[in-house]
């Protein structure tokens, strides 16, 4: 068998008739290896996001709860906890406010002003909403000159996050302002 000899020409004709099949299973093995890197990254990427939005909701819902007592009850003069689950608050007008958490399967925050409670925040509003409980006593007035009252709620999801459930406990005292 004779050798040809190695020149430009033999070279250029050898390797312009395409792809080897080596050549051809190595792309489509590096192929798919970058895919599926690629597709995992992806998908933790959707996981991160969709458990931080589901966090950012409790926190956000939780936050406007929070916002709207402390405007109330430091608007008011006179703050009074019947059972725990109901705070009554007296606006200097003598106008009064009351908050009620009530518990069972459906727990629901509602405001009342005098012209009918509105729910504040509702679990059954939506798939994934927010659910609110408290571990003993939702409202404590704490001290009567000036009045605090201490408010403790547990935020969570009710229902439809999957995986991602997050649970939030807020504590917090407000002075009623017009009590010193």
């Amino acid at each position: 068998m004779p050798y040809k000899k190695v020149t430009k020409k033999n070279l250029e004709k050898r390797y312009s008739k395409g792809f080897t099949l080596i050549e051809l299973l190595l792309s489509i093995s590096l192929l798919a290896i970058s895919v599926g890197i690629s597709s995992d990254i992806i998908v933790t990427l959707v996981r991160t996001y969709t458990k931080a939005q589901v966090f950012n909701d409790t926190e956000q819902v939780a936050g406007f709860i929070f916002q709207k007592l402390q405007n109330d009850v430091k608007g008011s003069v006179e703050a009074t906890s019947l059972n725990g689950n109901t705070l009554n608050l007296t606006k200097k007008d003598g106008t009064t406010i009351t908050y009620v958490l009530s518990t069972g399967l459906n727990p629901q925050l509602t405001r009342d002003t005098g012209s009918g409670a509105i729910a504040l925040i509702d679990s059954a509003s939506s798939v994934g909403g927010i659910s609110i409980t408290c571990d003993s006593l939702c409202f404590e007035v704490i001290n009567s000159n000036p009045a605090i009252v201490k408010i403790n709620f547990i935020f969570s999801q009710s229902s439809g996050a999957g995986l991602f459930n997050t649970t939030l406990q807020m504590e917090d005292a407000f002075v009623v302002r017009g009590t010193y």
